[in-house]
């Protein structure tokens, strides 16, 4: 019996599509089709989804903004399932806590499956602050967490109190902040089987006209540095440790505890180089363009020619950011 088969079966209400192509999906406009794909906006469809995935051997990738993604060329086996919960609850009540010993926080909790830009909006109309700088981050709140969203030196997680998530039992639970083993570009949730489903925030109590005005300075610096607009998942690479090689290559950047790869790249003379329709962008070196007909193979021979010059150059191992689909 098909996957397709065995979903339809058992739950005829929900609108399962066979073949589905997943380029359109994602922001970098690559790869081929899910076998089956299926969007819900209920959370305990989610929830039974998953379970019975897991309970009959059904392969399962969730997508959320899918924008740090790439899907293979040859698409993605099994069920792609696609959170679409995007509930915002103000809980109107505040806490003062071991994780905030300073501050009174308020607390908010949205679903994984709200766009992180719209999420920012809806905070400061609450009158909240503290994700001004999240504002243009692609994607879903879920895919934000998921790989702990930095703008700068600020991290996403800095500002969550819990997550709810299904972890491997299939039972549904809400983890404290500290368990989510949250550091750079990383959490727990990149070497588990757990889903997210809910976010919650602890906030402070804003001026909208402050927070608008942060919200201003990040997106034009974003604009002056990003190649908007472009089909792109964003910076391909991590920014790397320090290291003493490169402490005296960079003098200038003695103090820091990383150097941006986009930098390194740009310093080993990449910009600009293109395999196939997959070129390093010309304005910020860390990110990668699909420049039309892209592919999954034109990508990853991008990928490994940079790996191996900045290994070459540097003495470093560049480590990807984005996440390999299929």
């Amino acid at each position: 019996m098909s996957i397709l088969t065995q979903l339809s079966q058992n739950f005829p209400q929900l609108d399962f599509k066979s073949n589905f192509s997943l380029s359109p999906q994602t922001y970098f406009k690559i790869g081929g089709q899910a076998e089956v794909y299926l969007e819900l906006k209920e959370r305990q469809q989610i929830i039974d989804v998953v379970n019975f995935c897991r309970n009959n051997d059904i392969k399962l990738t969730i997508l959320g903004g899918a924008s740090n993604v790439v899907v293979h060329d040859r698409g993605v086996s099994g069920l792609v399932l696609h959170l679409k919960i995007t509930e915002l609850i103000d809980l109107k009540k505040s806490t003062l806590d071991e994780q905030f010993p300073n501050d009174k926080k308020w607390l908010i909790q949205a679903q994984a499956g709200i766009k992180t830009s719209l999420l920012v909006k809806k905070v400061i109309d609450l009158g909240y602050s503290g994700l001004e700088y999240f504002l243009g981050i692609p994607g879903t709140l879920g895919g934000a967490v998921y790989n702990n969203a930095h703008y700068l030196k600020f991290l996403i997680s800095e500002h969550i109190s819990q997550v709810e998530i299904i972890d491997e039992q299939n039972k549904v639970k809400w983890i404290s902040q500290k368990e989510c083993n949250f550091s750079y570009d990383s959490s727990r949730f990149q070497k588990t089987q757990e889903i997210i489903l809910t976010v919650e925030f602890a906030l402070k109590k804003g001026n909208k006209e402050k927070s608008e005005q942060l919200v201003r300075q990040a997106t034009k610096y974003r604009a002056n540095t990003q190649p908007l607009g472009k089909p792109s998942s964003g910076c391909i690479f991590k920014n790397t440790p320090n290291t003493p090689q490169l402490k005296k290559l960079f003098p200038q950047f003695s103090d820091k505890q990383c150097v941006s790869a986009g930098f390194l790249i740009d310093q080993a003379g990449l910009k600009g180089v293109r395999v196939g329709d997959v070129e390093i962008s010309k304005k910020h070196a860390a990110f990668f363009i699909n420049q039309g007909k892209g592919t999954s193979t034109d990508l990853k021979k991008l990928v490994n020619l940079v790996k191996q010059r900045i290994k070459q150059q540097f003495n470093i191992n560049l480590e990807e950011e984005i996440f390999y689909l299929s």
